[in-house]
């Protein structure tokens, strides 16, 4: 299913990263960065608003920004001005509910802990996947949710923001991301 997905979102325009564990989730940020943002450097202030998911939410997040260049990182803070950080953002990072391998789509639910606001506004989105996130088909990931307790929005993302006119001239980038990179990745077990 990790073939599959990989496949179906480069086809629409995203670009894919791979991670085996802390030190290489790190590094394919740095990557990420580059692709999508571009070398950050003292005369091109640049920031980060990001969330992540939970398995990974422990890592240095304070060590791993400080490798990519001088740019200031934002953690989601549901009480703080998240629109005015996000809006200005170079990227937004965000991890998500689970990805589909039979679209290429990745869901995103809005909580507190995890507004769309990095998903929508920056210019490059990076949402980070853990391999085992993967389902084969929509159906599958809605059968994850709970009955009990629906997310008041679920996003489906597949590949950058894309319009077309009636003339079917595409535009990219006008509705959302222009750039979108979809970071899959895996921990060891105890992490």
């Amino acid at each position: 299913m990790v073939d599959e997905f990989e496949t179906r979102w480069t086809a629409a325009g995203g670009h894919i990263f791979e991670a085996d564990g802390d030190d290489g989730l790190v590094q394919a940020i740095v990557e990420a960065w580059d692709a999508l943002v571009g070398t950050a450097d003292e005369n091109k202030p640049c920031s980060v608003v990001y969330w992540v998911n939970e398995d990974v939410r422990n890592l240095p997040w304070g060590e791993i920004f400080p490798r990519i260049g001088p740019i200031v990182a934002y953690p989601w803070d549901p009480k703080g001005d998240m629109r005015a950080l996000t809006s200005n953002a170079a990227m937004g990072i965000t991890g998500c509910a689970w990805a589909v391998a039979e679209t290429g789509t990745v869901a995103l639910i809005a909580a507190p802990e995890t507004g769309l606001l990095p998903s929508i506004l920056p210019s490059a989105h990076l949402v980070l996947i853990n391999r085992r996130q993967i389902v084969r088909t929509v159906r599958d990931g809605l059968r994850s949710l709970s009955l009990t307790a629906l997310p008041p929005i679920l996003k489906l993302v597949t590949g950058p923001s894309m319009t077309a006119d009636i003339e079917g001239e595409l535009v990219i980038g006008v509705h959302g991301p222009a750039r979108v990179g979809a970071l899959l990745y895996e921990l060891p077990p105890s992490t």
